[in-house]
């Protein structure tokens, strides 16, 4: 491998990774996102996926299309009870003098602030649901829907693929996403779009790209192994001899196979 390894390039041979790559996964987020928007009165959907095909990547996009409109909440995970929550929210709105607030009046007050026309994305959100808790599990899933009916805005709640069966637990809330959306893998067409992009279109080089989307990570790992092959190929083309190299070295071959 140390004889295709080049650090050092004079020119950069495969166009930069610029901007947002619209994957057929992505698109099908988007028609979602923008139904959503189209419902007279506050709506709500689902985003479930596997981690890596895209998800956070779409909904930043979505939100730099209507920066007023849209508004982003990554919820950390331990902090995702129903007033760590309300505090998040309420901080994007530069209310930092909290003290003598409960969490109806909070409710009130960040559902006024948020208010009709826009679009609440709930990121990770399977760090909503409380798993030491034996009640009330859903309770800042019931919280941002009452906020939503509340205020009038819309509502998306994406995460991986556990949060399908956290809205399932919750039936009434359940019947009322819009087009909901489980991703369980990396689509072949994402791979073919990433790779494309980059200039990589023949078949054994998709291939290999295809091999390592599967493996936890998903895209990421596609973006990881075609960044590393450019530099494995130096002032040369890249191919699948570099591909294989990257995939190699970042110990992404299947099964650890050599």
């Amino acid at each position: 491998m140390a004889d295709i390894v080049k650090l050092e390039k004079p020119e950069q041979r495969l166009p930069a990774a610029q901007g947002f790559l619209e994957t057929e996964t992505a698109r099908d987020i988007l028609r979602s996102l923008a139904l959503v928007r189209s419902i007279d009165g506050p709506a709500m959907t689902m985003i479930s996926g596997a981690p890596g095909i895209g998800k956070t990547e779409t909904l930043r996009y979505f939100e730099t299309q209507d920066p007023n409109g849209v508004l982003l909440l990554t919820v950390t995970k331990g902090e995702g009870n129903p007033l760590n929550v309300a505090k998040a929210l309420a901080a994007k709105f530069g209310m930092s003098q909290l003290k003598g607030y409960d969490l109806f009046a909070l409710r009130k007050e960040v559902a006024a602030c948020i208010g009709p026309k826009r679009i609440l994305l709930i990121d990770e959100a399977q760090n909503l649901y409380q798993r030491h808790k034996v009640l009330d599990t859903g309770s800042s899933f019931e919280w941002l829907w009452a906020a939503s009916e509340d205020g009038g805005f819309d509502l998306v709640f994406c995460g991986d693929l556990t949060l399908q069966n956290i809205i399932a637990g919750l039936p009434h809330l359940q019947s009322r996403m819009r087009r909901p959306i489980t991703a369980k893998a990396v689509s072949r067409a994402d791979v073919v779009a990433m790779a494309g992009r980059s200039g990589l279109t023949q078949k054994p080089e998709v291939n290999l790209l295809a091999a390592v989307a599967v493996l936890p990570g998903g895209l990421r790992n596609v973006a990881n192994v075609v960044r590393l092959a450019d530099m494995f190929a130096g002032q040369e083309s890249v191919g699948a001899l570099h591909l294989k190299a990257a995939v190699a070295d970042l110990n992404l071959e299947p099964h650890g196979g050599k």
